[in-house]
């Protein structure tokens, strides 16, 4: 089982990576497509995280045109999800 500590240092990592992504990330998705202007909101992305079996949600952050979930599933085992802002489908 991990400890805090290996905790923190795991979603430091996520972050890190994120940070990384971000600008690629920006270049296709800072603008909605053609025919999606809503965004999905934080409490829905939430929502769609626990249908994929997310039970604590750690950490959620908008990068973009994504919602980027860190939490674990019922099992305790550390998930990342990526959700789209604008239609709410899981990403690569």
């Amino acid at each position: 089982m991990m400890n805090f500590r290996g905790r923190m240092t795991g979603l430091a990592l996520l972050s890190a990576g994120v940070a990384m992504a971000a600008p690629a990330l920006s270049m296709t998705s800072n603008q909605p497509p053609p025919g999606k202007p809503a965004l999905l909101s934080e409490h829905g992305a939430r929502q769609i995280a626990w249908r994929f079996g997310i039970t604590h949600v750690e950490e959620i952050a908008r990068s973009g045109g994504r919602w980027e979930i860190a939490g674990r599933d019922r099992d305790g085992n550390e998930t990342v999800l990526d959700i789209s802002a604008y239609d709410g489908r899981i990403l690569d």
